[in-house]
């Protein structure tokens, strides 16, 4: 389904992001330094995620939120880390219960390294990731991410065992408490996380964790268009939550950031891949 764009033209995601693009090189030097394991074969396995790198969409939601309400420190190149790395996870653990090959048009760690060594792989991000927010100053944000670590987990086992019975009314309810679980809250999080790292105020983090979770939806709604999976609602709900994410964004002072958030939504509902 095409979305007809508020802008001339959909920018690529670097144009997009050029208002962090110096926070991004930094972001890419700690994640790189914090995947080093001390043990070769968990080493190379870390180099192999490395390589295999996807959009980096959650951590350009935690610089560009933290951006938007202050600036871009080292405990944001933390949480951005953290939220890199539990995907990371959660992405390698999806490979193996699910039994896929490919992942990104490449080999998965499952496929290359074996189902133990990526089990162990995905274990090793995630306790790797909590030692990133293990300070007394960083409860608030733990407490953030670990709920939403946990709704992840309930999300990705509701729709495997998703049941065909349920009546047609409830179908749209029950689909957009899956994706929410399973996609939508981790947004949400990245938001709420890059706001609270730079001082943010309630009331600009209520606002901003909205941005994401419709910004969150939104993205799971076009991956099953592309993926061909629950097209009839997915094509029905994509404009009603393209409309609210960028309704969520009203109100903020106009800067570059919040046209980068802008042009970002745009982009998550019309790429291609």
């Amino acid at each position: 389904m095409q979305i007809i764009s508020i802008f001339a033209a959909v920018k690529s995601l670097q144009q997009i992001i050029t208002p962090i693009a110096a926070e991004m090189r930094q972001f890419e030097a700690f994640f790189a330094q914090t995947l080093k394991a001390d043990t070769d074969p968990m080493d190379g396995i870390m180099r192999y995620v490395l390589e295999t790198r996807g959009k980096r969409l959650r951590p350009i939601l935690v610089l560009l939120s933290s951006k938007l309400f202050g600036e871009v420190n080292e405990r944001t190149l933390r949480v951005a880390t953290f939220v890199e790395m539990v995907h990371a996870a959660t992405l390698i653990h999806d490979d193996v219960v699910d039994d896929d090959d490919l992942r990104r048009g490449q080999a998965s760690v499952k496929a290359r390294f074996g189902n133990l060594s990526a089990v162990l792989a995905g274990d090793y991000l995630l306790a790797r990731a909590m030692l990133l927010l293990a300070q007394p100053d960083d409860l608030v944000i733990m407490q953030e991410m670990l709920r939403t670590t946990a709704a992840m987990s309930e999300g990705e086992l509701m729709q495997s065992i998703v049941v065909d019975c349920v009546p047609q009314s409830e179908k749209t309810t029950q689909y957009l408490d899956i994706i929410t679980r399973k996609t939508a809250l981790l947004m949400r999080s990245c938001c709420v996380a890059g706001a609270l790292s730079v001082g943010a105020i309630p009331e600009q983090v209520q606002q901003i964790a909205d941005f994401g979770l419709h910004f969150g939806i939104l993205f799971q709604l076009r991956d099953d268009l592309l993926d061909g999976e629950n097209t009839e609602m997915a094509q029905a709900l994509l404009p009603t939550y393209l409309n609210k994410t960028l309704k969520a964004l009203e109100g903020f002072p106009p800067t570059e950031t919040l046209q980068a958030l802008r042009e970002l939504t745009t982009f998550c509902a019309e790429r291609e891949g």
